[in-house]
């Protein structure tokens, strides 16, 4: 029986995260959202916990390093510390982390497992696929028209109209439907604040609306989708 299962995943711990939280609420779509909680326009302690109330939080390490271009001592007190701080915080414990940059190698992805994480997220593209390596998990589509090779990506690996080169609100629907024929998990990832920076709070909520509320579709948290096939 084929599985049909919809996350969405938000980096970096931005004030307007609460904002995109509160459209996810608004559609039923869960999202997990990966804090690094001395970097940015951060997040008060009071509004991670609000944010917490009705969704997953993920580590993202302390400040947002790229943990490949650092020493591997300093690379785990990123990891372990976050992971560390937003227990204290929350009252309870975290599963899922994020690498910044999408930036990882073998050494770091063991110490994530180390401190008892149940997988972490990647930027990779991977279609609709179902997570072979927890650590190794990868996304379906950014929420940004971001790398013009990873969008050419997509259309060659998805076979989805070239009408959606232009436009990720665009290939967000095609994708959608693709997965409903398909089977699969759809894997939405972005940033608040780059849907500030470019204007695009309309075309989340489009994009929201038109992947809701559908029948047979299951609408997990990256950790709910995990525990599934764990």
């Amino acid at each position: 029986m084929k599985s049909f299962i919809v996350t969405t995943s938000w980096d970096d711990g931005h004030k307007l995260d609460l904002k995109l939280a509160s459209l996810l609420k608004k559609y039923n779509v869960k999202g997990t959202f990966y804090i690094s909680p001395f970097y940015l326009t951060k997040l008060k302690e009071e509004e991670m916990k609000v944010l917490s109330f009705y969704n997953e939080i993920g580590a993202h390490t302390l400040t947002h390093v790229d943990l490949n271009s650092i020493p591997i001592n300093e690379a785990e007190k990123e990891i372990g510390g976050s992971k560390f701080y937003l227990e204290k915080l929350l009252g309870h414990e975290i599963n899922m982390f994020c690498y910044p940059h999408g930036r990882y190698n073998r050494r770091v992805k063991e110490i994530v497992k180390n401190y008892g994480f149940l997988g972490a997220r990647t930027c990779n593209y991977g279609g609709f696929e179902l997570p072979k390596h927890p650590f190794e998990w990868s996304i379906t589509l950014h929420a940004s028209n971001g790398s013009p090779l990873v969008t050419m990506k997509i259309l060659l690996k998805s076979k989805i109209p070239i009408k959606a080169i232009l436009d990720w609100d665009v290939r967000a629907n095609l994708l959608f439907d693709s997965f409903l024929s398909k089977g699969g998990i759809y894997h939405l990832w972005g940033h608040s604040w780059e849907i500030n920076k470019n204007k695009d709070w309309s075309k989340l909520e489009q994009v929201l609306q038109y992947i809701s509320d559908r029948p047979n579709v299951e609408y997990m948290t990256n950790g709910e989708t995990l525990r599934r096939y764990s």
